[in-house]
């Protein structure tokens, strides 16, 4: 998990007793935000203001450490694609809300979104992505209270659902084809889909 106060990365031995405790795995020099698995089986975490840093999950080496240009400012999250290009939503307040896809060099190639609204071309907040096997990209828009699919070039699709309450996390299941979204509600709801 990433500890943003501390500047770390903290992980938990779930196979010990009930009180699980949390140690000190990596320290990061930027301060850590999303967390996600790369298709090589790296930890990539994204970090304020601008940066992508990817670990060995087993020595805490790093292994890629990306800039991100353009306006590509304080990022909430990304995920990596099997071409190496990554996805990151960025947000600020009153300003762009956007996911764009990176390449390895910072820049990126191709943006949805832009100042904040809530029109089908627009987000606002956005503050987790998750990939399907097919690149399509289902967004958690989070101010709007829905979640946004693009197809892998970044396009429009479809929204999703428009009935959260503030979802903040979504991950897809390629195996099962679940879709998980959790909500920041008072009791930390977490919705699971069945798709097709």
């Amino acid at each position: 998990m990433s500890d943003y106060d501390a500047k770390c990365i903290r992980k938990i031995d779930a196979s010990g007793p009930a009180a699980w405790t949390a140690t000190k795995f990596i320290d990061v020099p930027y301060e850590p935000k999303g967390l996600s698995v790369t298709p090589e089986g790296n930890l990539l975490v994204t970090c304020n203001p601008n940066r992508l840093l990817e670990f060995d999950p087993k020595t805490g080496a790093k292994v890629a450490d990306v800039e991100l240009y353009l306006g590509i400012q304080y990022p909430k999250h990304a995920v990596k694609r099997k071409d190496g290009q990554y996805v990151v939503c960025h947000a600020e307040q009153n300003g762009l809300s956007r996911v764009c896809r990176v390449g390895a060099d910072g820049y990126y190639r191709h943006c949805f979104g832009g100042m904040e609204g809530s029109g089908n071309d627009q987000l606002n907040c956005p503050c987790h992505v998750a990939l399907r096997e097919d690149n399509y990209v289902i967004v958690v828009d989070n101010d709007n209270n829905r979640l946004v699919l693009l197809d892998a070039a970044l396009e429009y699709v479809d929204t999703l659902v428009e009935k959260f309450k503030e979802p903040h996390r979504v991950w897809f299941d390629a195996d099962s084809r679940r879709l998980y979204v959790g909500e920041c509600t008072d009791n930390g709801t977490v919705r699971i889909y069945q798709t097709k």
